[in-house]
């Protein structure tokens, strides 16, 4: 049997979901849950750990899902600008792509709800909030936040597999997530023509210093050493896509500045576990981002 067509099938797949940003998924989730831990008490018992990790399972079918909506809410868009995605080579079609975004939804909001009520619903809005997006609010002035909001549902959906109600103070944490990622939203808005001009040189400004919150929270804290470090490695792993794409960029390098602020978006999210005092999910979601990246190397992930 040749199994170079299902390879071929496979890989198509798992380009439509952007597999290695698939990564950085659990990172919202393990932040909620970890912030929501600390401010609530919550136990470490065997119960949270295990809806925990419905609520992870959950949150990863929720963004693989929202990715390949992404490319069905833009196939006419790619036909022309990414010929090469999945849909628009022919590799797999939008009825294929629809039922697929349908069956990983009711499975996430499904899994979501077997964790707890209010983590099923935090799942059927942040699929709610996916569909917003990439339907609707893409293209709009408030396109990028609506991306974070994508992003801050991720993390209610841990924040709520561990306590509810959740904290109030549980609810603002996740904002600085969605800041960052509606930051890298705005500058992936140019990565087809390239990265040129003041409304470029604020957006990729901006992401910088979101990038540098949770370190600065720590210092004004007077956090321990090891905790502001882990603060300022999202500025320092953007940084290093940003120094040879400023002032001006080509559309490549737009992307690299992207594609690293997909990962420092779980850079982002470890340090504010680290900020919470939980170093073991600090350390956890950096293996996850270390495990993205290197599959990163086989697949895109913008």
């Amino acid at each position: 049997m040749d199994r170079a067509p299902l390879m071929a099938e496979a890989r198509a797949w798992l380009e439509l979901i952007r597999l290695p940003a698939v990564f950085t998924a659990p990172a919202d989730v393990l932040a909620g849950a970890a912030l929501t831990g600390a401010l609530a008490s919550t136990a470490d018992t065997p119960l949270t750990a295990a809806r925990l990790a419905g609520a992870v399972l959950a949150s990863v079918a929720v963004y693989a899902a929202g990715m390949a909506a992404n490319d069905y809410c833009d196939a006419r868009i790619d036909a022309a600008e990414r010929p090469h995605r999945p849909i628009p080579s022919g590799r797999v079609t939008q009825a294929q792509v629809l039922r697929f975004v349908v069956t990983l939804q009711l499975l996430a909001v499904l899994v979501a709800g077997v964790v707890s009520v209010a983590t099923g619903a935090a799942a059927l809005a942040t699929v709610g909030l996916t569909w917003l997006y990439n339907g609707i609010l893409k293209d709009s002035p408030v396109g990028p936040l609506s991306m974070g909001a994508c992003r801050y549902g991720n993390a209610l959906i841990g924040a709520c597999a561990v306590a509810w109600p959740v904290p109030p103070q549980a609810w603002g944490a996740p904002l600085a997530t969605l800041l960052y990622v509606a930051a890298v939203t705005a500058v992936s808005r140019f990565e087809v023509g390239g990265g040129r001009g003041g409304a470029y040189r604020t957006a990729v400004a901006i992401l910088v210093a979101l990038s540098g919150i949770a370190g600065l929270v720590g210092a004004l804290h007077n956090a321990p050493l090891w905790s502001t470090l882990v603060g300022l490695a999202p500025t320092l792993w953007l940084l290093r896509a940003v120094r040879p794409a400023w002032p001006e960029a080509s559309g490549g390098a737009v992307r690299g500045i992207v594609m690293a602020g997909i990962f420092g978006i779980a850079l982002l999210n470890a340090a504010l576990c680290a900020q919470a005092g939980q170093p073991l999910i600090a350390a956890l979601i950096i293996a996850l981002a270390v495990s993205g990246r290197f599959v990163g190397r086989r697949f895109y992930s913008t």
